[in-house]
């Protein structure tokens, strides 16, 4: 790709994000990474995916209520052990990690 077009692609979504009331949580590192790690693995512990995103703790479970208000991510608890929170993409957070997995791999070329 042409990098006229990665910076046409770059200055879309930066203006994408800036403008759009819901995905102005999106323009944090973190709250990506996030969403990322749990479109690529769904059903990780709120533990393991800390330790994936490798923010720190209060970050990444700030990330995570902000994806579960945004309605990207939801979280359910296990049957065995109620206290252990397990994660998984929403139909619109797979869709939107999708895009994001897109784009990432764009930029890496």
């Amino acid at each position: 790709m042409k990098p006229e077009t990665q910076t046409i692609i770059i200055h879309s979504m930066d203006f994408i994000l800036r403008n759009m009331t819901h995905l102005r949580v999106l323009r944090n590192a973190i709250v990506l990474e996030t969403l990322l790690t749990v479109c690529k693995k769904p059903g990780l512990f709120l533990t393991e995916t800390t330790r994936i995103v490798g923010g720190s703790k209060n970050a990444v479970m700030s990330a995570i209520a902000h994806l579960i208000k945004i309605g990207l991510i939801k979280e359910e608890r296990e049957k065995d052990f109620p206290r252990r929170r397990l994660l998984y993409p929403t139909e619109k957070g797979k869709r939107i990690g999708e895009l994001l997995a897109k784009i990432d791999e764009i930029l890496s070329e």
